[in-house]
């Protein structure tokens, strides 16, 4: 599995103005329970209930909520770049400027812990989170990461 089997181009929002953590949360929740019909309030309580064990937050100005959820049958990943930074109570103390969302089936927790090593390795390239900082639309930002994982994989 690769990260360009988790995404797609309406999975994106790029150049958010969120103001809050909650509010990226709230509209991620929205971005992904519209496209794998599931109830965004009920996802939204899973994420929330996740960063209360720990923020989610990995460094760098990079954050990968999680959540498992039921009727979908594989990884999905969300995408959100912001005009501002927020906290998230990163350890590094930067705030978070790109999110990840990865929501999982509830079936299977050793893909969704491969799924979130995968997103984690692709977000410690520096190069990577630098140009998706620099996109200006969801085209570019799905290019960017194709691209990334092409030359990964090189």
């Amino acid at each position: 599995m690769n990260i360009n089997d988790m995404l797609s181009n309406d999975g994106f929002l790029i150049n958010f103005d969120g103001t809050s953590k909650k509010h990226v949360l709230e509209e991620l929740s929205k971005l992904a329970a519209k496209k794998l019909k599931l109830d965004s309030r009920t996802l939204l309580e899973n994420l929330t209930r996740r960063e209360k064990l720990g923020s989610t937050a990995v460094g760098n100005g990079v954050a990968i909520p999680h959540a498992n959820v039921e009727n979908i049958d594989k990884p999905y990943v969300f995408v959100t770049t912001l005009v501002t930074g927020l906290d998230f109570n990163a350890s590094d103390d930067l705030p978070v400027d790109i999110v990840f969302l990865l929501v999982a089936p509830n079936t299977n927790g050793s893909e969704h812990l491969q799924s979130l090593a995968l997103i984690s390795r692709l977000l410690r390239n520096k190069e990577l989170t630098s140009k998706l900082r620099g996109c200006k639309d969801t085209d570019a930002a799905f290019a960017v990461i194709s691209q990334s994982i092409r030359e990964e994989a090189a």
